[in-house]
């Protein structure tokens, strides 16, 4: 009788073990699911921010290209406003490597002393008096009802410049030109940063060739 309890005991105690190693394993995989399950959804709340950070960037980008237009095209009444002085063959304001004084701030001359884009060679983030990007608003007045870093908003005014390209008309002047418009817009966080362009066309006053 002594013997066969001890063997009923040994195989109760081996049972024991085997069930805190089933629990164990059980715990451990139970513990994985719940950080991967933790993980992801920390990776799609983050996704979901950097998807609306950059939302919020393309449209202030797209807010820079219709600024750019209404200083070109009009209808613009601001005292600085530019737009009597811009067309296809008025091209006194733009200036080489782009311009840096109040009249001439963001226009750009076709680049032809470098391969360089003037969107890689303009410093975006230049707040002295020489920069030479045009901030929203700047000869429109339109930069006044557009806030920055407050809640869902841009961290900073998008911007823009203005350059020149060859534009040849079908039956008119060859010797033409088009508006080239690279708009910079900021998410929230300053880095999310998009740069959209688009192209202007403005017939000079001035038909003969």
């Amino acid at each position: 009788m002594v013997a066969n309890r001890l063997v009923f005991h040994a195989q109760r105690s081996g049972q024991r073990g085997m069930s805190l190693i089933v629990v164990l394993i059980m715990l451990s995989a139970i513990f994985m699911m719940t950080a991967f399950g933790a993980r992801l959804t920390l990776l799609s709340e983050k996704a979901a921010r950097n998807d609306r950070d950059r939302q919020i960037a393309f449209q202030a980008a797209e807010a820079a290209l219709g600024d750019a237009e209404i200083d070109i095209m009009g209808p613009n009444t601001e005292s600085n406003s530019r737009e009597a002085e811009l067309d296809s063959r008025n091209l006194q304001l733009f200036a080489q490597g782009c311009g840096a004084t109040a009249e001439n701030r963001g226009l750009c001359n076709t680049n032809t002393s470098t391969t360089t884009p003037f969107y890689q060679s303009i410093n975006f983030e230049d707040t002295g008096s020489s920069r030479r990007y045009v901030t929203l608003g700047e000869y429109t007045g339109r930069g006044s009802g557009f806030s920055t870093g407050n809640s869902a908003l841009p961290a900073k005014l998008p911007r823009y410049i203005v350059e020149t390209i060859p534009y040849h008309v079908p039956g008119g002047c060859t010797n033409q030109k088009a508006f080239l418009i690279t708009g910079l817009g900021y998410g929230m966080n300053q880095q999310t940063q998009v740069m959209l362009q688009s192209v202007v066309f403005k017939p000079s006053p001035i038909l003969k060739c």
